[in-house]
């Protein structure tokens, strides 16, 4: 309900501070254009030739394949023997000075 009277409002009000401003703002004066102006000259018009056209390249192999699947898509990218440990690395000590509540979190 607000949206709406927000809307109406505005479509109201813009108008009126568009009015408002362009009676402010001075207004640019065009000089007159005299009747006893020399005639322009025509433009030249230079004759464009079309431009060879190009030659079509082939598709490469693999264009059957667009949109397709990519064949590794799924398999995560690191697993074990592909760059990524067998096992996991091992937990860094904790200090005996830690409460055993946080100890057992830590481990």
């Amino acid at each position: 309900m607000i949206y709406k009277a927000f809307a109406v409002v505005t479509l109201i009000a813009a108008p009126i501070i568009v009015l408002t401003v362009q009676s402010f703002v001075p207004q640019a004066s065009h000089p007159p254009i005299a009747a006893s102006a020399p005639p322009m000259a025509a433009p030249v018009v230079a004759t464009v030739l079309p431009a060879p056209p190009v030659p079509v390249s082939t598709a490469p192999a693999d264009a059957t394949s667009f949109g397709q699947p990519m064949p590794d898509a799924g398999k995560p990218f690191l697993s074990p023997g592909a760059g990524l440990p067998e096992v996991a690395a091992p937990h860094p000590p904790v200090p005996a000075d830690v409460p055993p509540a946080l100890n057992a979190v830590a481990k």
